[in-house]
């Protein structure tokens, strides 16, 4: 199963070891992110180090653990989708890269907690909890 997984999703696994850390690590699906992902993670990396307790090295060691589990895709390959991500998306456009990622590859969700997401029927969302029961299937 192909999800585009959020940088929230992201901050969550960094900051403690959680269910969202869990879940990435499983090996039970198959994780896409847009390489922006990036920019919003290290936006944050002070407020990250901080509430986690990590010191810098400790946190990039912990970013190349999450990310040996997530593949990055580059704006190339979901350009051609970015119109109808911002058709989706018209009250969010930051969100824009993870929708056209979710098109290009044509995957089987979006993993957010993100309320911005919701009641958007061209796409199909899942929260941590949903991903959790599907890994007990």
């Amino acid at each position: 199963m192909k999800i585009v997984i959020d940088a929230n999703m992201i901050i969550a696994a960094l900051v403690k070891d959680s269910k969202a850390r869990e879940i990435i690590m499983s090996n039970k699906f198959e994780f896409v992110s847009p390489d922006f992902v990036f920019d919003e993670i290290y936006k944050y990396e002070s407020e990250i180090c901080e509430k986690a307790g990590l010191t810098k090295d400790e946190f990039e060691l912990l970013m190349a653990l999450i990310f040996e589990k997530i593949t990055i895709i580059t704006a190339d390959e979901y350009e051609a989708y970015k119109e109808n991500a911002k058709a989706i998306m018209k009250e969010d456009v930051k969100d824009v890269p993870y929708v056209a990622c979710y098109l290009a590859l044509n995957c089987n969700s979006i993993w957010t907690n993100d309320p911005d997401y919701e009641g958007k029927k061209e796409i199909r969302v899942f929260s941590t909890a949903e991903l959790l029961k599907l890994m007990e299937q």
